[in-house]
């Protein structure tokens, strides 16, 4: 009997630790080729699945796999007819000291603009991007420790990601 619970414990640890690892990365083609609208579109909810996995797997995690996912959606954003971002790096507070955090920026935009949601404005797509790098940031044993991320964070673990994104905007008009 005592085999038993050993056993059955054994296996409900195992299943445990299975269901609390983080989904994979969908699986993307060795091979893509974007030529037309049709080709974009195709390919836009695969696309999708990939932001849904890079924005909620921490920067530090699978990094091969995230590196390849990253020029997947990467080269499907600049070629495509349907998706259109213009980003002043300048309203960007995390630009100079930690540029690759341009790149979960970009995928929290893209991902909201791509979930057809009709709510999701200029407006919400920025905050979405910034919500992202909050993550990101959170996510990052280094990153988090950094005082010029601080606000940033403060503003993501109080949820006045709005207030902190207009306070941005209003000062680089200001400029």
């Amino acid at each position: 009997m005592r085999l038993i619970s050993i056993i059955t414990f054994a296996l409900t640890l195992c299943y445990a630790h299975g269901n609390s690892q983080s989904s994979s990365c969908p699986r993307l083609p060795e091979k893509h080729e974007w030529k037309t609208a049709r080709d974009y579109k195709r390919d836009e909810e695969l696309v999708l699945r990939t932001l849904q996995w890079l924005n909620k797997t921490p920067l530090n995690e699978q990094l091969l796999t995230r590196s390849n996912a990253n020029l997947f959606v990467m080269e499907w954003i600049c070629g495509s007819p349907s998706v259109n971002i213009s980003i002043e790096t300048s309203a960007l507070p995390f630009y100079e000291l930690y540029p690759d955090l341009i790149f979960p920026y970009i995928h929290g935009i893209v991902q909201c603009r791509l979930t057809k949601n009709a709510g999701c404005n200029e407006q919400k797509a920025i905050i979405n991007g910034f919500n992202t790098v909050a993550f990101m940031i959170r996510s990052d044993e280094t990153l988090k420790k950094s005082k010029p991320l601080q606000p940033l964070i403060k503003a993501y673990k109080k949820g006045k990601m709005e207030e902190y994104v207009a306070s941005l905007m209003n000062k680089n008009s200001d400029r």
